[in-house]
């Protein structure tokens, strides 16, 4: 099903042409090319990557200059092998969209860990630089950043959903095979999608509903066709992102200027984009009520049988976390006392 996501360009002369639409007023020095299939209105872009799209030129004085393409690439899948491949230089992708690519990520993504996008994003980026940045999963690109989004909650078009029997028979959109194995064993039917696919399947009757954020309502326009939505006591997943900079276009920075972008990347640019994460969210709570969306708390008896079924999903993250040489209980239990540390700052 993947593969119907993975539309690639395959002319040089195409890429060159977009490339030249974005980076045409950029000034004297290494000129990196940024590609997101993000819309620009999203909290995400204006607070967060476009932030640091344009701090890496003045941070290293006009040396290094990134500039955002005037259009994405393609669709979201294919923007690993883009950035693999020197397609672009530098862009985010979401892992979960790759499968079998990436695995350590995914402990960012477990359900019920937090309301707040920034205590799961810089948390995540803590344990990454103490017990996964070793394993090294994403040869040929460097990592820059991380970030993850709000929790992830149920939306639907069809009915309240109480209960977990009350999710059998709906055909909901995820986003990964964590929250696909979650929904399966809940009793719904998962249907693999980008989010760019969503609007479309939705008011297509494809799909009953969406695990998504309260800011994926609002910023990819789906107020008007989802009715009811869960939300669980720190999400039923979440989503992690990855900015990655093709390898060649690394090593060909300056070891001084690599270690100004690094400064300016990493857990400085996970908080404030953290940060937007939460913001949108906020706005997207709004949105959803002037929609007149029925905002449903998961009860107690439901959350506790949720909890229940995910324990053997992540005991199989665990056992491929080990064949890794990763310790992923500690991992896990070294996130969860990060996000502590960050909420508790928070407030």
């Amino acid at each position: 099903m993947i593969k119907k996501f993975t539309a690639v360009l395959t002319t040089s002369a195409a890429l060159a042409g977009l490339a030249l639409g974005g980076i045409a007023d950029a000034k004297a020095g290494q000129n990196l090319r940024y590609a997101t299939w993000d819309p620009p209105h999203h909290e995400m872009r204006k607070f967060g990557v476009d932030v640091w799209v344009k701090s890496v030129g003045k941070a290293t004085g006009g040396r290094v200059n990134v500039r955002m393409l005037t259009k994405g690439l393609g669709a979201p899948p294919a923007y690993h092998d883009f950035i693999k491949g020197g397609a672009i230089d530098v862009a985010h992708i979401i892992p979960a969209y790759t499968p079998g690519r990436f695995l350590l990520h995914k402990v960012a993504e477990f359900p019920f860990l937090t309301n707040s996008a920034k205590a799961r994003t810089v948390g995540y980026w803590r344990v990454y630089k103490k017990h996964f940045e070793q394993a090294n999963e994403a040869k040929g690109m460097k990592l820059l950043t991380v970030w993850v989004h709000g929790p992830g909650l149920i939306h639907n078009a069809k009915r309240p959903v109480n209960k977990m029997g009350e999710l059998k028979g709906l055909k909901l959109r995820v986003s990964g095979d964590n929250i696909s194995a979650l929904a399966k064993s809940m009793g719904a039917t998962p249907i693999f999608a980008p989010i760019t696919k969503v609007h479309n399947m939705l008011s297509k009757g494809v799909i009953d509903g969406v695990f998504l954020t309260y800011e994926g309502i609002k910023n990819f326009k789906l107020g008007k066709l989802v009715k009811f939505t869960t939300v669980p006591p720190g999400g039923l997943y979440a989503t992690m992102f990855q900015m990655f900079m093709n390898q060649a276009k690394w090593d060909g920075i300056s070891k001084k200027d690599q270690k100004i972008i690094e400064g300016i990347s990493g857990e400085h640019a996970a908080n404030y984009i953290g940060d937007a994460w939460d913001l949108a969210d906020r706005n997207g709570i709004k949105h959803m009520k002037e929609n007149g969306i029925k905002i449903i708390p998961m009860p107690a008896a439901f959350t506790k049988k949720a909890k229940e079924l995910w324990k053997p999903i992540q005991a199989e993250w665990m056992k491929k976390a080990a064949a890794k040489g990763v310790d992923g209980e500690a991992a896990l239990a070294m996130l969860k006392t990060e996000i502590k540390k960050i909420e508790a700052a928070s407030k």
